[in-house]
């Protein structure tokens, strides 16, 4: 079983950034029909009417970017003492190299500082709180830095009602600490590949590969529409909401209540249970599955970002705590979706500093490289 008690490691600080660029329910009313009515429906299903896109060009990696300056400068952390540099996201820059490469260049890490891609999604902070905490426990490291983020590099197909009303951007940075008086960290992680077509991209890579001709890559951008009339295509996300609704009322929700026995919790001793946010029905009905009120469970940053993947979990921690530092209280994580995956995490909270949601605008996205310079690469003849 991949559960773990891990000693002397803390959470120290906690960085969120989304876009300014807001997208909100009745900027999309020709996908209800023109009515009012049906968009007032859609958001009381979904908790929400707005979330946070990111501008042309602004990826994930952007965004982490970011986070990460923010959390070194404001809290003065010395650059070089950052032992690994976790970069965990399904929007990398390339197949490769690993994003976290270029990162720990740009942000003037070290070069002794590991720097690692994680593909992980929904579970993936906690996820990545375990391996970072795991590489201090096992004395490897006394500083890691996580990044988790996504970005729609490509424009969510906004006909499709399933995936495109839920979906943010956005990054988190994490910074985890060896810390000989913090207290214990409890972790509890699982994995159903057996769902794994449920929230899948299901081609482009090595499964089903794009081909050397235009012709033969066309099926990969044509529509194929379900029962319900919704557009998927070969090459961007496709998701079976029910399928996913049923998988966290049962696996999630058993795995959270047994991980609450296991560590002697209730909602009477827990602070504040922090859900990766999905969706606000799935946070509520879940929460009230394994007996936390909505009180200790947070999810004004769906209400207000929409879903950001790996980046959730922050996103709910900083719109809570925003702008303090938080000691004493009791925290207990829990993050799930593809793979299907799932992972939780009990800690108490220990001088955790944690940021205000940070908005991006337009000026803040860096300039990339043309299609030219590119092929000036591959020519030899790369500008620097």
């Amino acid at each position: 079983m991949a559960d773990a008690n891990f000693s002397h490691v803390r959470l120290d600080a906690l960085y969120t950034v989304v876009p300014q660029k807001e997208l909100r329910i009745e900027d999309e009313l020709p996908y209800y029909g023109n009515s009012m009515k049906k968009a007032e429906r859609a958001r009381r299903i979904l908790g929400t009417d707005k979330r946070r896109i990111a501008y042309p060009g602004l990826i994930a990696s952007d965004l982490c970017r970011v986070a990460a300056e923010r959390l070194l400068a404001e809290q003065e952390v010395d650059r070089t003492s950052v032992d690994a540099l976790i970069f965990l996201s399904q929007s990398p820059d390339f197949d490769l190299p690993a994003t976290a490469c270029r990162l720990q260049h740009e942000l003037g890490l070290s070069k002794h500082c590991a720097a690692f891609d994680v593909n992980q999604g929904c579970a993936g902070f906690v996820y990545g709180l375990w391996l970072a905490s795991s590489l201090i426990a096992a004395g490897g490291c006394r500083k890691v830095l996580l990044l988790t983020g996504d970005s729609c590099y490509v424009a969510r197909d906004a006909r499709n009602r399933i995936t495109a009303p839920i979906f943010g951007d956005g990054s988190s940075a994490a910074l985890i600490c060896r810390d000989e008086n913090a207290p214990d960290m409890r972790f509890s992680l699982g994995t159903d590949g057996a769902g794994f077509r449920h929230i899948i991209v299901p081609g482009g890579r090595a499964m089903l590969p794009y081909s050397r001709t235009f012709e033969e890559n066309r099926s990969f951008f044509e529509d194929v529409e379900d029962a319900l009339g919704n557009p998927w295509r070969l090459n961007e996300v496709f998701m079976n909401g029910g399928e996913i609704f049923n998988f966290v009322m049962t696996t999630v929700s058993e795995h959270l209540k047994n991980f609450m026995q296991q560590t002697n919790v209730s909602s009477e001793t827990v602070d504040w249970l922090f859900l990766h946010q999905a969706n606000k029905q799935i946070i509520e009905t879940l929460a009230a599955q394994v007996g936390m009120p909505v009180e200790k469970t947070p999810s004004t940053a769906f209400s207000k970002y929409g879903n950001l993947s790996s980046s959730s979990i922050p996103s709910a921690m900083c719109e809570q705590f925003g702008g303090t530092t938080v000691t004493g209280q009791k925290l207990l994580l829990c993050g799930y979706g593809v793979g299907l995956s799932w992972a939780s995490c009990l800690m108490n909270a220990d001088n955790l500093r944690c940021a205000p949601v940070i908005s991006v605008g337009p000026d803040d996205v860096p300039a990339k490289w043309t299609l030219e310079q590119w092929s000036g690469l591959l020519r030899g003849s790369e500008e620097q």
